[in-house]
């Protein structure tokens, strides 16, 4: 049996509580369908940086992942698109990690980039929401009933996941608030992929690591996975 290892760093501690484990679930599903001979998968290590700048704490993680076979780094396009994201911080982190000595950092990077932010990935699965709320929202009135288009660019997503919130505390009529790193985690282990799959900030985060896996030839590249 091989075991995949990882590392992930992000922008802050919401993401380290969502991202890891919806890694660990990506891979998973990938190995299960696509790999050749049998893996394992560990949750990635979160780590830190105390860099001043993208590339600099891109480079650094790295160098600290020596040993990992991935490293997942996340982001937000803070834009309706990903392509100035891609230009300013993306592109230059990852043509500075090709000169790096394969001895003393992993270089299979693999972006994380939501558009906007990371709230607009947790709104993709609204049963998902339901069910760890416990309530049935009203999805017109909260403004859920979005294409998943306009579901992924919306601008004040984390408004949105707050009234959400504030909508089932309500409905079940309680003043405890929810605790955010129970949501987070129970988000992360619950929401669909084949939800997330309709963004395309999703699909590109998959093809790169597709990518990745089939260069480390542990997955067969013809393999077109389902979720």
């Amino acid at each position: 049996m091989n075991t995949l290892y990882s590392s992930f760093w992000g922008e802050g501690v919401t993401d380290e509580r969502f991202y890891p484990i919806l890694i660990k679930r990506v891979l998973y599903e990938l190995l299960y369908q696509c790999a050749r001979g049998q893996w394992d998968v560990e949750t990635p290590i979160t780590l830190q940086s105390e860099q001043d700048t993208f590339v600099a704490s891109v480079l650094d993680i790295a160098r600290q992942s020596t040993g990992s076979t991935l490293v997942f780094v996340h982001t937000d396009a803070d834009a309706p698109a990903l392509e100035k994201v891609l230009q300013d911080k993306i592109t230059p982190a990852l043509k500075e990690i090709t000169k790096l000595d394969d001895n003393t950092a992993c270089k299979y990077v693999i972006p994380i980039l939501p558009v906007t932010k990371t709230e607009n990935w947790k709104l993709a699965d609204t049963a998902a929401m339901e069910r760890i709320l416990g309530v049935d929202l009203d999805r017109q009135a909260l403004g859920l009933n979005k294409s998943a288009k306009n579901l992924e660019e919306y601008a004040d997503s984390k408004q949105l996941l707050q009234a959400v919130i504030h909508a089932a505390r309500m409905q079940r009529r309680s003043k405890n608030s929810f605790d955010p790193e129970v949501f987070d985690i129970a988000l992360a282990n619950k929401i669909s992929l084949q939800a997330l799959n309709r963004f395309d900030s999703f699909k590109y985060f998959l093809e790169g690591l597709k990518k990745a896996l089939i260069d480390l030839n542990i997955i067969e590249e013809d393999c077109s996975p389902r979720f």
